[in-house]
């Protein structure tokens, strides 16, 4: 737990990516939980490609604003504060802390249905619009937050949003 203006709750950043767009054949490599980045491996997204039963997802602009504007949504539905969001064509990260018991799985599952039901009723139906697993990385301390906000997340490309402003490039 971190202290966010003297109140100690869990903190996370949560990341969500687009379906097919993290493929092992990446030129920066892939990342397999619990091994962490692995080197491109062609013939494994090969196999991935194939068994896929639906068309990579990209956030453009307008999608990317939508899970902006969803993940605030979601943040007052389901009671827990917003601190940042970022957004690229290939993920959106969202860091959020709450003050009860819930667990952080709990937490990432609801936003991740808020986002899937958002974009399925906007844009279109699909089953996928995220990969299965979605990453979650517990906040350490406040220098470890004052890091994310004022420096790993503003280096994202797409849109941005950071508590008590408005969505910004």
């Amino acid at each position: 737990d971190i202290a966010l203006e003297g109140i100690a709750m869990p903190c996370y950043i949560f990341t969500f990516h687009a379906f097919g767009t993290w493929m092992p054949d990446r030129e920066k490599g892939f990342v397999r939980r619990r091994q962490g980045i692995l080197p491109p491996d062609e013939e494994l997204a090969r196999h991935y490609r194939v068994r896929a039963k639906e068309s990579e997802v990209v956030f453009d602009s307008r999608l990317q604003l939508i899970l902006i504007e969803e993940t605030r949504v979601a943040c007052a539905n389901q009671q827990y504060r917003g601190h940042y969001i970022a957004t690229e064509p290939t993920h959106i990260h969202s860091l959020v802390s709450w003050p009860d018991e819930r667990t952080c799985m709990k937490i990432r599952s609801g936003l991740k249905s808020s986002l899937t039901r958002r974009l399925n009723r906007e844009v279109q139906p699909r089953d996928k619009w995220f990969v299965e697993n979605a990453g979650g990385k517990q906040v350490k301390d406040d220098s470890h937050f004052d890091y994310l906000v004022n420096t790993y997340l503003p280096s994202h490309s797409g849109w941005k949003w950071r508590e008590g402003g408005e969505s910004f490039r």
